[in-house]
């Protein structure tokens, strides 16, 4: 693997948020969200060895929680709340652009200001990576749909991800840990709402 494959990798990554950005039905952005995931996988083998086998540990939990069970988990909750395919959005696309505009603008002082960075690291792939956290954010902000705002934090926590991984010397357990919270949260998330859609018929039919 070279440079220029992880060039995509990383394009990629920043490819599959904005789509989930500017998406405007929820089990289309569900998969954009396991597909960013997925993509999770490559870069762990870019600053870190293939026979190390931490490295395989966050690639097993990057799968099982981030590529598997949080879109499932996502799917399952718009099947069972019967939830609307509209993101309900609060701004159209020239807002939204506009708005990734200033981020990518943000991103290019950020970055040209880092001074060390792991050898096999490019800076326009952090530019990337600060642009995947910065679309989570705006996910909070530009969608009033439930799942996205999940969504939004599913996006900003595998921008974390990301930066620390290349950013960081080894791979301490913080990261492994990261690999799978934003997953409990959305499991949790969902199980609460659907007993509160349990609890609230019940009061209705009585």
């Amino acid at each position: 693997m070279n440079i220029d494959f992880f060039d995509l990798i990383y394009l990629l990554l920043l490819l599959t948020g904005i789509l989930a950005l500017i998406e405007n039905r929820i089990r289309r952005v569900v998969i954009l969200i396991g597909t960013q995931s997925f993509l999770l996988i490559f870069p762990v083998f870019q600053v870190h060895s293939i026979t190390d086998y931490h490295s395989w540990l966050v690639v097993l939990l990057i799968l099982v929680f981030k590529v598997f069970l949080t879109p499932l988990t996502m799917l399952w909750t718009i099947k069972n709340q019967k939830m609307s395919e509209n993101t309900s959005p609060r701004f159209g696309f020239l807002t939204t652009m506009f708005f990734f505009l200033i981020g990518f603008s943000v991103a290019l002082l950020i970055v040209d200001g880092l001074r060390k960075l792991p050898q096999s690291v490019d800076k326009i792939e952090v530019i990337y990576v600060f642009l995947v956290i910065y679309i989570g954010v705006m996910g909070f902000i530009l969608r009033k749909h439930w799942l996205m705002l999940m969504a939004g934090f599913v996006m900003f926590e595998n921008g974390i991800f990301l930066l620390t991984l290349i950013l960081q010397e080894g791979l301490p357990l913080g990261i492994e840990f990261g690999a799978f919270m934003d997953s409990l949260l959305v499991i949790v998330s969902a199980i609460a709402l659907q007993i509160r859609g349990v609890t609230f018929k019940h009061e209705v039919i009585e």
